[in-house]
């Protein structure tokens, strides 16, 4: 307790419903961990739940460092997700944390629900999309399928409604469902009965701006079964719309409903002032907001400033340049954008001039349909899965009817054991019979192929028959690269089984952590999304013009929390830039922020 200021302190002994307004840098996890054991050291139960694996496993092991690993039975820290999936099945219970609250929990679904993956989750999407005729992008199309599925809203037009219902139907077939699922059958169990609210004392919500409806509706149900609930967000920094975020009509709500003791967290302990002054000018021009006070715990110190460039590349080389600098200089960097697309000219200067980089927000090719279609058709040589099949035959053109009906003759059955009695059976048109036909002899001679170390062969015909089928030219020039990951050579002798643990490698870097993004020999390469929960040394945010940053399809006032929670990532040096002929951000002069002095450079990393 005597670490915690006058405010954190507030909250930490806060006995009734607590809404804790927490500004950037304000020390919430601290607060919250140490709100968590002092109610442990009284001999409570504590649940605290988060929105990230890697933001609950830090919260868990601070609060077992205060309270000790005596506790850990009367503890349950996990996200939405992992804590629903205990409430439905506490037998999924492995370790003894949580134990006195999940013992007392009572559950009467039976069928364990399996998660789909994030690869093959964006798979049946596109499908999805293909199927129902609508010209969207995946992001879009996942926003429709959840708010469609959550009941936010109904159908518009008959595509939509085809959207949905194909998705749910490959979800489905293969036994699986996804995220968000997870929270509406749960919360359909607790309203039906079927399962019991955590026997909780307290339940902390972290990042609580980020709740949607569902969640929310979980907290009010543990509220009503006598749970003190304590909720810490901050409002400026809701950057979800189009997820469904409640944000700031969600916090006031909750202090309304619950007569919630309300304490700001206004005390920055990361940003120099240089930093955190232009980023309240800026916030403080939202109205839908929760008026507060920022103050740098750190005062003066830093540097804040902005430039244009007449090009993206002399951008890039500018922002390139001072990353290095401040790499040199021990510091830790981020470079931010609006979009994914735009930190394109970053990673190849950063290639050119030989900065080193790690790049998340999907940039990966990982995470692209291309990469998630040649595992597939890796997957049904050296695996055997019928899974991969469905999604390999899906991406050559095949309809969901006839991989339904194709499905029913294999049964439990791996691809190896399609038979031309099997394809006669299933009701598939003579292009997709032949298609399947002249697929299954070219995997039979694959096998053989690679069985002998032929890779670059095998890799080669794979990147062949894929651009083939391919549905769009950028598809077709992205194969190409995508099928290296693969193309490595193999020995002849095991080169199945290598293969087999080259594709299960591949999958399990899908998932790269947020703490490996703030590496100090690395600059990272974010969106402002992607950025939100880390923060470094310098900043450099590009693509700050007008119609970019702001996105000019996208509401104003989430628009300029984005620029906020960007700007605060910076500790103590942060660049904003625009490029081109198009206006600078409308959020620069708003701000407050100086203009790099004309024929000057920009102050290197640390200098004001």
């Amino acid at each position: 307790m005597a670490s915690l200021n006058e405010e954190q302190r507030q909250v930490a002994t806060c006995e009734t419903h607590c809404l804790a307004i927490a500004a950037p840098g304000s020390g919430k996890t601290k607060t919250l961990a140490v709100k968590a054991a002092l109610n442990l050291s009284r001999g409570r139960t504590v649940t605290a739940v988060t929105f990230t694996r890697d933001a609950a496993t830090e919260l868990r092991d601070r609060i077992i460092a205060i309270a000790g690993k005596e506790h850990l039975p009367n503890l349950l820290v996990g996200t939405f997700h992992s804590i629903d999936m205990l409430m439905a099945f506490p037998q999924m219970a492995r370790s003894g944390m949580g134990r006195a609250i999940l013992q007392k929990g009572r559950s009467k679904l039976r069928n364990k629900w399996e998660i789909i993956r994030e690869g093959p989750r964006r798979s049946y999407v596109t499908r999805s999309i293909e199927e129902s005729g609508l010209e969207l992008d995946i992001e879009k199309a996942t926003a429709i399928i959840e708010a469609l599925k959550s009941e936010f809203r109904l159908p518009e037009t008959e595509n939509e409604a085809r959207l949905v219902k194909t998705y749910q139907g490959l979800l489905k077939r293969h036994g699986v469902i996804d995220f968000q699922d997870i929270l509406i059958e749960t919360n359909r169990a607790l309203d039906a009965g079927l399962i019991t609210p955590l026997a909780t004392d307290q339940l902390m919500i972290d990042e609580f701006q980020d709740t949607d409806a569902l969640q929310y509706a979980w907290a009010m149900h543990h509220a009503r079964a006598g749970a003190v609930v304590t909720a810490v967000g901050d409002d400026d920094q809701s950057i979800y719309g189009f997820r469904r975020a409640l944000g700031y009509a969600g916090m006031s709500q909750f202090k309304e409903e619950l007569q919630a003791t309300r304490v700001v967290l206004g005390t920055n302990y990361r940003s120099h002032r240089e930093v955190l002054e232009p980023a309240e000018r800026l916030i403080a021009c939202n109205t839908e907001r929760m008026p507060k006070l920022l103050v740098s715990q750190k005062g003066s110190g830093g540097s804040a400033m902005w430039d244009t460039h007449g090009s993206r590349a002399e951008e890039a080389e500018a922002c390139v340049e001072w990353v290095a600098k401040a790499l040199e200089d021990q510091s830790t960097v981020g470079v931010l954008s609006r979009t994914n697309r735009r930190l394109d000219e970053i990673e190849v200067m950063c290639l050119k001039k030989k900065v080193p980089y790690v790049r998340s927000d999907g940039g990966s090719i990982l995470n692209t349909q291309e990469m998630s279609v040649v595992m597939a058709a890796v997957g049904v040589l050296v695996e055997d899965s019928a899974l991969d099949l469905d999604h390999l035959l899906g991406w050559a053109g095949c309809s969901e009817e006839e991989l339904e009906s194709l499905r029913k003759q294999l049964g439990a059955n791996g691809p190896s054991s399609l038979t031309k009695a099997m394809l006669d059976k299933a009701s598939l048109s003579a292009s997709s019979k032949k298609l399947i036909s002249e697929l299954a002899r070219l995997i039979a001679a694959w096998i053989v192929i690679l069985d002998t170390g032929g890779i670059a062969f095998v890799a080669t015909a794979i990147q062949d028959f894929l651009v083939s089928c391919a549905p769009n030219t950028r598809a077709k020039h992205f194969l190409p690269v995508v099928v290296q990951a693969f193309a490595k050579p193999l020995p002849k002798k095991g080169a199945v089984d290598l293969m087999r643990q080259r594709l299960q490698d591949l999958r399990s870097r899908r998932d790269q952590s947020k703490d490996d993004l703030q590496l100090s020999a690395s600059v990272a390469l974010l969106t402002a999304h992607g950025s939100k929960g880390l923060e470094w040394d310098c900043v450099w945010m590009v693509g700050c013009e007008d119609g970019t940053f702001p996105d000019e399809s996208a509401s104003l006032q989430e628009e300029r929390r984005l620029f906020f929670v960007a700007m605060t990532r910076a500790r103590k040096s942060l660049v904003v830039s625009a490029a081109g002929a198009k206006p600078s951000s409308p959020f620069i002069p708003e701000a407050g922020l100086a203009r790099v002095p004309k024929n000057e450079m920009v102050a290197q990393p640390g200098m004001g």
